[in-house]
């Protein structure tokens, strides 16, 4: 067992308000069952390479130069290791270090002797289509092959889903899949509403081109069919952003909601058109904790295979079923509190705090 860890990140385990907070939180939480953890802080910048005051709670915080085209983006930043150094922090004082990320543990210089876990979130990054012009695509596959290469670096990971550690048999890996960090201690009841609700970081891209093809090919089907639907676009986005989406009809976009407790009680479902991206849409998995039923697209419900896509959600491979699902369920209270009683063993058994935690301790003792 470790005498000490190390935690690097570049979010902060000790202010947990988006995903990768939260999972960078449930992280550090597990390992703290194991020892004593550090946590050092580390983001690129267009800057020079330097140390800033840390936080609270926080070993160091380091920023690294990051520079244009990605040139050198996965090479150890020598000032920002010497600025450590002179810091006093001193990566031979501990056994193991983890990192949230590919790219932070990989600006480090890792002494001889000292064991890495690399947790692999959001890998395997896929594109929609028409995501992406061709010069873009091509790019981002170079950067993905050039991430895939500093896999032999390490040596253990963790996997967000079995689809992406299913590309990686050969290495030293666990499944840490997410988990809803807060849930409420039961679900909420079923209400006889009208309202759709998505919830998620409007700002990034994934979620973001997801809403604006569901209100382009989906919403005018679903608002013709059942005039009394709502739309409720919870998370955070640029104002010009969300006022052009809330010039469809009954469509709210307040950006940042305070009582999330309150949008998830007053849905009928809630709604994930996610084409792209990576990682396994912890907003199902939240969606599902409180309650409610989700309508998701063959992407998003591929990261949990048979844990819950055949049980739980409601699966569409293209617009029309979309569609066609949410004007089923919004008449359905019945199928849409059947779906959310499935769910609630089954997050139980495959989503769990408790099972995080012990899937954190089996790769640490046994590979590190």
């Amino acid at each position: 067992m470790p005498d000490r860890i190390l935690l690097v990140s570049p979010a902060s385990p000790f202010n947990p308000q988006s995903g990768a907070q939260q999972r960078t939180a449930l992280l550090h939480e597990a390992l703290q069952t194991l020892g004593e953890v550090d946590v050092l802080l580390i983001e690129p910048t267009a800057d020079s390479s330097r140390l800033e005051p840390p936080m609270p709670g926080i070993l160091a915080h380091g920023r690294w130069h990051q520079r244009p085209f990605g040139i050198g983006k996965f090479k150890p930043d020598y000032a920002l290791n010497l600025a450590l150094k002179t810091a006093d922090v001193d990566l031979r004082r501990y056994r193991l270090i983890v990192s949230r990320y590919l790219n932070p543990l990989a600006k480090l210089v890792i002494p001889p002797g000292v064991r890495s876990v690399v947790d692999l979130d959001d890998w395997g990054y896929h594109y929609g289509p028409g995501a992406l012009a061709l010069a873009a695509r091509f790019k981002s596959r170079y950067a993905a092959w050039l991430s895939k290469r500093q896999l032999k670096r390490f040596d253990a990971y963790f996997f967000v889903s079995r689809r992406d550690q299913a590309r990686h048999e050969r290495l030293k890996s666990v499944l840490l899949p997410n988990i809803p960090f807060n849930p409420p201690a039961q679900p909420f009841p079923q209400v006889n509403t009208s309202t759709l609700l998505f919830v998620g970081s409007l700002w990034y891209a994934p979620n973001r081109e997801g809403i604006e093809h569901f209100l382009a090919q989906c919403w005018p089907a679903i608002k013709a069919a059942r005039p009394q639907a709502r739309l409720l676009l919870a998370g955070a986005a640029p104002p010009a952003v969300r006022s052009a989406w809330e010039q469809h009809p009954d469509v709210s976009a307040p950006g940042f909601v305070d009582d999330l407790d309150e949008a998830y009680r007053n849905a009928a479902f809630t709604i994930a058109p996610i084409y792209s991206g990576g990682g396994t849409n912890i907003k199902i998995l939240e969606s599902l904790a409180y309650g409610r039923a989700c309508v998701t697209t063959s992407h998003g419900a591929d990261a949990f295979q048979t844990d819950l896509a055949t049980a739980c959600l409601g699966v569409a491979g293209n617009d029309a079923r979309f569609s066609e699902l949410c004007i089923a369920w919004l008449s359905d209270l019945d199928h849409r509190r059947i779906q959310a009683e499935k769910s609630r063993s089954l997050l139980e058994k495959y989503y769990s705090r408790a099972l995080f935690t012990e899937r954190v301790k089996q790769l640490v003792l046994s590979h590190a």
